[in-house]
């Protein structure tokens, strides 16, 4: 029985007495495709490995194939970022062999912790895209659950090497006649093989995956120094390059290739236990760095010490282990392990400095030039430790299939933020940088006796989920789901009370959400019609919790 993402299936064969039977065999036809299963009652589109091969996507990445569901849509390319119904694309999950592999934080717009999923498209089996489900089991969404399935191993070899490459020359320019500068070429290249490690029980299959691409950087025109009206020149530039010298920090230049680099690899083991035990692990790691330019505009510009390097790392463990007791009990538990971290490499613990040209020495204003280490990259470090689990049984009873369980998730978070810990100070003309004579300046320090990692954020945030669901097979026409889901989200300390916070907004910044739990009622239906073409009618309601904040 083949069957799709999330989807159930229920073969029921009767078998008489007969003389003499050499061999049996038993063909299961569906009476339909899968749209009209009986076990759906909302919505949600399928993509498989043919429609993935098929479909040309010069990105590479699941966002290329989530739009096939008509309610889905690009809100920003450049990003990645997705809506679905409208929704905001934070509100999306987005789970990799029904693990989330979604933002564990909530800083990236295309809520991936990545540009791309951590696991390459290559590797990447079926996709689900689903806006109404109704099942108990869904949590940490109210856009879309988008869930995909890596491939695994079979009793004989199979491999690929496969690549692209683009060169931002093939583009043709804008109706205005601008010529395309969004990168100057990109590479994408890898390789996958999988195969027996012990025929019929023990499979692996391991893929290995490289992104690069590379834009032009600065274009001088779109900055202040491409203005014909410009407040200062490229011999301001020099100067002020040469200031910075005898202060002992390196400015750094205008030309910098805007460079991204995405590595990634992945292993995933099957192993059949016996005839009712199976079991997989899976390990992938993806490593990303691009160059992020800041401070420029057609009224400023800035020097490569302004500038920084993103580096992330996800690297993560994944166990699944499925299980048939009987004919009619069944287990299924998963548990995964995720490390997350973002770090702003900067090429000078410099202060952040910003020399205007123009106003006057008592209210500068105008074009200006930014330099040394860009204020918000001071200290700007993300780390979070990620641990899920996930155990559910489903026992059939009759024309009911009851499922239980319970899920847990926890999450550690390391964010240190500390804007302006460098200083920055803002000057009035190269006179008044060479002389040390500021205009404003601004410094933020820990408190008496305490070291810089005192001011990062420090906490954990967990949530237990417990569920249970009845699905009622009432007749052939019509299936009926009830289900009740109860979650409780913890955080370890509750916030230092503040007076002022109090005085500002009238709240308890100190009272948050936290040890209660959220009932969440759920119903769904389905009714296939006795017509000569197919026809069904389902839907439901439910009340459903979203992501952590």
């Amino acid at each position: 029985v083949d069957l799709n993402i999330g989807d159930i299936a229920n073969v029921s064969a009767q078998i008489g007495a007969a003389q003499t039977l050499d061999a049996i065999t038993v063909v299961g036809t569906s009476v339909g495709s899968e749209v009209f299963s009986p076990d759906k009652m909302g919505t949600g589109t399928d993509v498989n490995r043919e429609t993935i091969e098929t479909l040309p996507s010069a990105n590479a990445n699941i966002q290329d194939y989530m739009r096939l569901d008509p309610r889905v849509a690009f809100i920003d390319r450049a990003s990645g970022s997705i809506s679905a119904g409208g929704q905001n694309p934070r509100y999306n999950a987005i789970r990799i062999d029904g693990v989330s592999a979604s933002d564990t934080f909530g800083l990236e717009g295309n809520n991936m912790p990545t540009r791309r999923q951590p696991v390459a498209m290559e590797a990447i089996e079926a996709i689900n895209v689903d806006l109404a489900n109704y099942d108990v089991t869904i949590t940490g969404a109210t856009g879309a659950v988008v869930d995909a399935v890596t491939k695994s191993g079979t009793n004989e070899f199979h491999g690929s090497v496969y690549g692209t490459y683009r060169d931002g020359d093939w583009f043709g320019s804008d109706p205005d006649g601008d010529e395309f500068n969004g990168f100057t070429e990109e590479e994408n290249y890898g390789v996958t093989l999988g195969g027996p490690l012990v025929k019929d029980r023990l499979f692996f299959f391991a893929n290995y995956d490289k992104f690069t691409q590379s834009a032009p950087g600065v274009d001088l025109n779109g900055t202040a120094l491409g203005q014909s009206d410009s407040d200062f020149t490229l011999d301001d530039v020099a100067e002020a390059q040469q200031i910075a010298q005898e202060y002992g920090f390196d400015a750094g230049t205008l030309e910098s290739d805007s460079d991204t680099d995405l590595e990634e690899y992945a292993l995933k083991l099957d192993w059949n236990i016996s005839d009712n035990h199976r079991a997989s692990l899976r390990y992938s790691n993806l490593e990303q760095s691009k160059l992020r330019i800041n401070g420029t505009g057609t009224s400023t510009a800035s020097l490569s010490s302004y500038w920084y390097q993103h580096d992330k790392t996800v690297e993560s463990y994944v166990g699944q282990l499925f299980s048939d007791w009987t004919d009619t009990f069944s287990t299924e538990f998963k548990a995964s392990y995720r490390d997350y971290s973002a770090v702003r490499v900067i090429p000078t613990n410099a202060p952040s400095v910003r020399i205007y040209f123009g106003g006057t020495e008592d209210a500068p204003s105008g074009d200006s030039l930014y330099l040394g280490t860009e204020t918000n990259s001071q200290a700007n470090v993300l780390q979070t430790e990620t641990w899920d689990f996930f155990g559910a049984g489903t026992l059939t009873l009759g024309d009911h299939d009851v499922k239980f369980g319970a899920d847990y998730s926890s999450n550690d978070i390391y964010n240190l933020y500390g804007p302006q810990v460098f200083g920055v100070y803002t000057f009035y003309g190269l006179d008044n940088f060479r002389n040390g004579i500021w205009d404003t300046y601004n410094l933020r320090t820990p408190q008496a006796g305490e070291s810089l990692d005192s001011i990062a954020a420090v906490y954990k945030y967990e949530k237990l989920g417990l569920f249970v669901q009845d699905q009622w097979y009432v007749n052939n026409n019509l299936t009926l789901t009830f289900g009740l889901r109860a979650d409780r989200p913890e955080v370890a300390d509750d916030p230092q009370y503040n007076d002022e916070a109090y005085e500002a907004f009238g709240y308890d910044n100190s009272e948050i959400l936290s040890g209660d739990f959220l009932i969440q009622p759920r119903f769904g239906f389905n009714y296939m019609f006795d017509t000569e073409r197919p026809t069904q009618l389902r839907g439901g309601f439910g009340l459903f919790q979203g992501s952590g904040p």
